[in-house]
């Protein structure tokens, strides 16, 4: 069909990553920069249901991708397209979360072109972050002991660098907004964990706001 062969051409020519399905939920285009990003060959999942092929999970481990796919749903009923987020696995099993906005295309057979972008990074920054909260809120609602804290001393890089991961910033984040290596980034880390005798990078954070170095 023309029309199938026009959003299949529109797809292909998307630089982001995008895919399209049809009425039925069948995948109808799927564009090299899904390829890389899934780590899924064209030819495996053209023709292949996109629940089978995205399977995508929000963020309590629940099934999206079914019968009653927001986008299709919307799409029936004439309504505007949101966006989502969900969670996915590449090929090899490692989680992705990506971002799904949805278009209709105007003049073509029913289908939803479906714009994919990785927010991994952003979706682990908001998790640290309010565990961080969490951390933080069951501190001061505990019974203090009485007992001052042992001081510690961090050099100026090394505070910047808990700031950052206080704020949620994954090691190649910090490393590209200070301009160092993500092994000099690692090793200060290291180095911080150690001066708050801390066994994780978030116990490091709570720590930190525990004794107001933050």
């Amino acid at each position: 069909m023309r029309a199938t062969a026009d959003i299949v051409a529109l797809v292909e020519g998307t630089g982001d990553p995008a895919f399209a399905v049809d009425a039925t939920r069948i995948i109808i285009a799927w564009n090299r920069a899904a390829e890389k990003l899934l780590g899924l060959p064209a030819g495996e999942v053209v023709g292949r249901s996109c629940a089978q092929v995205i399977a995508g999970r929000d963020a309590r481990g629940r099934p999206v991708c079914n019968t009653l796919c927001p986008a299709l749903v919307a799409m029936q009923r004439r309504e505007p397209l949101g966006s989502m987020e969900l969670q996915v696995d590449r090929r090899g099993g490692t989680p992705l979360w990506i971002a799904v906005s949805s278009i209709i295309p105007p003049n073509a057979a029913p289908c939803v072109v479906h714009l994919l972008r990785d927010v991994t990074e952003e979706q682990h920054r908001r998790s640290f972050v309010q565990q961080v909260l969490q951390g933080a809120i069951a501190l001061s609602s505990g019974d203090p002991d009485g007992r001052p804290a042992a001081p510690v001393v961090l050099s100026p890089r090394q505070t910047t660098i808990l700031k950052l991961l206080a704020c949620g910033a994954s090691t190649r984040s910090i490393a590209r907004t200070l301009g160092i290596s993500p092994a000099t980034v690692r090793n200060h880390i290291q180095q911080i964990m150690v001066a708050l005798q801390a066994h994780s990078r978030l116990e490091a954070v709570v720590q930190a706001l525990q004794r107001r170095i933050l």
